[in-house]
């Protein structure tokens, strides 16, 4: 007798990276218009009331300085076509002028990774640490990896830099998750940045850094499951996403 039972693998749509243009003139009148000051907030906003659950996530933002048009990448299960559906639906006319449906793609990423294949990789993270529970249970506050790692050296100067602090940090996210491991990353840029998570609350400031890097996989279905949820804290707000280039 035929054994008809699917495996809940083979239910799984294959991963998806998805590119959208972003017209900023008309996304920050999107964000005038919701009082909305945290780019990635508002972007974070974006996603969900044109595409719910299908919004891709972790997701990247890539607006260069004085630019009219940015471009923003994410990963997700659904392909491009349903994409332009829902915000065809869903997205208000301003809305659509922010990332026209025709500017919307998507293309299926590899389903199978060979182990030890060594890949370059580029990511924005916020590397921060959080602390233990306080006494009434709640999280403790981020602190910024660096200025952690330099509280442990009060009295003489602090032997490691930066880009050293992040780069341990990083490996650290990498064995956490698994999948692969780091072989080398070194920080392209570096900025404290303020951060709304929810509307009308208090902001907080954090490091916002860009590690460019090597990475080697260990794991290849762990590896696929690294590019879905991403790296650190913050992944639905423009942190973590794994942009993959040449080693």
């Amino acid at each position: 007798m035929m054994d008809t039972a699917t495996s809940t693998d083979s239910l799984v749509a294959p991963l998806q990276l998805i590119r959208a243009d972003i017209r900023v003139r008309n996304f920050q009148r999107w964000m005038g218009g919701k009082r909305l000051q945290d780019a990635d907030h508002a972007m974070h906003c974006l996603l969900t009331e044109c595409f719910g659950d299908l919004a891709p996530k972790p997701f990247r933002l890539i607006v260069p300085r004085g630019a009219a048009c940015g471009v923003l990448y994410g990963y997700g299960h659904t392909e491009a076509d349903a994409l332009r559906e829902s915000a065809g639906i869903y997205a208000d006319p301003l809305q659509a002028k922010i990332f026209p449906g025709h500017t919307i793609n998507s293309k299926p990423m590899p389903t199978e990774w060979r182990e030890g294949k060594r890949l370059g990789f580029e990511t924005r993270i916020r590397p921060v640490v959080r602390r233990s529970r306080n006494a009434e249970g709640r999280p403790g506050r981020e602190r910024d990896a660096f200025q952690l790692k330099a509280r442990q050296y009060p009295k003489k100067e602090m032997p490691y830099s930066r880009e050293e602090v992040y780069r341990e940090w990083l490996s650290d996210q990498f064995d956490r998750r698994g999948g692969a491991r780091l072989e080398s990353a070194e920080l392209r840029s570096f900025q404290r940045t303020r951060a709304v998570r929810k509307l009308r609350a208090c902001h907080s400031e954090g490091p916002d850094a860009i590690m460019r890097g090597v990475l080697t996989i260990t794991d290849a279905a762990a590896f696929t499951a690294l590019l879905t949820q991403g790296i650190g804290r913050h992944r639905a707000y423009g942190y973590g996403m794994l942009l993959l280039r040449p080693a």
